[in-house]
């Protein structure tokens, strides 16, 4: 009788844990990787940790994987690193991932459901309770999300009934260091264009690479005049590339080093988890929508 019990009181909690959690899960996101050289660079360190210690279900890569005249040849090195972890790779094309289109979606076969002129470049997915968008800020010109994008942005977050929205894209709204007047701000009338649409639809985080460090700046109305919301930018811009210099605006964190990110959610509650390559946790914030 007493096994019995033991038995049906552990199934209860299991049944009230499982059913906390029907909608945990976590994803990975590697900044700038250009420089990386194997095994034992910054992307294959960061991929034998996250294989080893995270339970990951897709990895976001935040464009910049490779640069150059030799970039589809490194890309497919990239990509032979990072295919153990056995999991989707939804990547973001960066300023100096020099790839045709056609060999870009034969390299990575991200979705197909962007405007036109875009595809494979600009998409979305959901997952679970969320809904997660990427958008090109490199082609066609750098450091631009156009009017075509921003259309089909408007039309497919007005379509969104996921909890939480993630937007991710290359160069930043609004740069926090040595990518200042060099990022989505070069273009100051397109980017606000762009940021009213994230704003209005009170988008959970956005991700940026581009400026070669991990930093975390909450973009508010004192930031961007007349915003009704408050929305994390989250930068992670250097899993294997030069250092850039550090913030000279105001950030709640920053990490100007190699590290990766984590983002677990549950529910609406989102908890960023940063680390090194090798694993050691150097910082976690948790939020809610």
């Amino acid at each position: 009788m007493r096994k019995l019990c033991v038995f049906v009181f552990a199934a209860a909690l299991f049944f009230v844990f499982s059913s906390q959690r029907v909608w945990a899960f976590s994803f990975a996101v590697l900044g700038d990787t250009q420089k990386f050289s194997g095994q034992k660079s910054g992307l294959g360190k960061s991929v034998k940790s996250l294989k080893k210690y995270q339970d990951i279900d897709f990895l976001v890569s935040l464009g910049d994987m490779c640069s150059g005249k030799k970039c589809e040849k490194k890309l497919k090195k990239w990509k032979k690193i990072v295919d153990p972890l056995n999991v989707p790779i939804y990547p973001v094309m960066g300023n100096h991932d020099f790839v045709s289109l056609g060999f870009w979606n034969s390299c990575f076969g991200p979705p197909q459901n962007g405007p036109a002129g875009f595809t494979g470049i600009s998409y979305s997915f959901d997952f679970e309770n969320s809904h997660f968008v990427v958008l090109s800020s490199s082609y066609p010109i750098w450091h631009a999300i156009d009017a075509a994008q921003r259309s089909w942005l408007e039309a497919d977050l007005s379509a969104n009934t996921k909890e939480n929205v993630f937007v991710f894209f290359h160069a930043p709204a609004f740069p926090v260091g040595g990518k200042i007047k060099n990022s989505l701000d070069a273009n100051p009338e397109e980017r606000d264009a762009f940021w009213q649409i994230i704003d209005s639809n009170n988008v959970t985080a956005v991700f940026s690479g581009h400026e070669h460090i991990f930093s975390r700046r909450l973009i508010d109305s004192s930031v961007f005049p007349g915003a009704q919301n408050s929305i994390y930018q989250i930068g992670e811009g250097n899993t294997d590339a030069n250092p850039h210099s550090k913030p000279v605006q105001n950030v709640e964190y920053f990490f100007g080093q190699k590290s990766y990110l984590v983002v677990s959610v549950d529910g609406t509650q989102i908890t960023t988890s940063l680390f090194k390559p090798g694993g050691k946790l150097l910082n976690s914030f948790r939020f809610q929508k």
